[in-house]
């Protein structure tokens, strides 16, 4: 198994050694593409100085003086990956050792499966100000041993880690990350994965953690209503692009039941608040989005 890994890097340098180092310590990593998106504090210096030791290390220096965000990043990182699986690595997170071990033998077993998502343990820094979540593995499943058979309602039910998942080359360059999409482009790209016709399973509810998602106050994902706001965008984006499609009517209604919640807020409400309003709110946006829901 050949693995060409895609890290977009953005003011870094604090955890950039780490991240870089557990990324060649796989020996299925052939190539790590790391693409500087105009970093300012040394994260390029950093990309250059491990370049020049390393072989497998692809560095690709920004196209801009301004940040063109993770997505357009990644999609630069596409479309030079070699490697007949790609997988992701954010420039703040790390893998841990045998990485890809299990997926090798899975997909080596299984040549029609297209993907395979392994679990992600989140750490919590010191620093970090944004919601915390009993929850801190995700990407296994809840309630079985076996890896289990993906649906794209299932994608949407959970958070779904882009750098617990490794895909055939094939599968993955079908589809692109949306370069208009600040915080949820990963989400939206699993989903269009999925939607492409891929077949992807998810680990089972013991299978060992492979990555390391670090969680601190320069993360987006900090910023809780801005991400609140974004993830609404997406899920009324989504409502949008499965409208008149052949699909189980439920994906919708999941997806506009996620896009309700998060675009009042209302994730962190009492329980009397969502009682209260939850039907108000509810009945409103359907009259909004009826055309895209029936």
């Amino acid at each position: 198994m050949q693995v060409s890994v895609i890290m977009p890097v953005y003011n870094a340098a604090p955890f950039l050694d780490r991240a870089i180092q557990s990324a060649l310590d796989q020996p299925q990593v052939v190539e790590l593409i790391a693409i500087d998106d105009a970093s300012t504090d040394g994260s390029a210096r950093i990309l250059e100085a491990w370049a020049e030791k390393s072989d497998r290390l692809i560095y690709l220096p920004a196209v801009s003086k301004e940040p063109q965000r993770a997505a357009a990043a990644r999609n630069r990182g596409l479309e030079i990956a070699s490697a007949s699986f790609i997988a992701f690595l954010d420039a703040d997170d790390y893998y841990l050792h045998n990485r890809f071990q299990r997926a090798q033998a899975y997909f080596k077993e299984h040549p029609e499966v297209d993907g395979l998502i392994e679990p992600v343990e989140i750490v919590y820094q010191r620093d970090y100000e944004g919601l915390t979540s009993d929850i801190s593995i995700i990407g296994r499943s809840r309630n079985t041993l076996e890896w289990k058979w993906v649906s794209l309602s299932n994608i949407i039910s959970n958070s779904i880690p882009i750098t617990g998942v490794t895909l055939r080359k094939k599968v993955a360059k079908k589809v692109k990350f949306a370069s208009d999409l600040s915080q949820t482009q990963d989400l939206d790209y699993i989903r269009k994965v999925i939607a492409s016709g891929a077949t992807l399973y998810m680990a089972g509810k013991n299978a060992p953690i492979v990555v390391i998602y670090r969680h601190h106050k320069i993360n987006t994902s900090s910023k809780l209503k801005e991400k609140w706001d974004k993830t609404a965008e997406l899920e009324k984006r989504w409502i949008k692009y499965l409208s008149g499609k052949s699909i189980d009517q439920s994906v919708k209604w999941l997806l506009f039941r996620r896009y309700v919640i998060l675009k009042f807020r209302a994730v962190q409400w009492p329980k009397w608040k969502k009682i209260t309003l939850y039907p108000l709110l509810f009945s409103l946006e359907f009259f909004r989005m009826a055309r895209y829901l029936l």
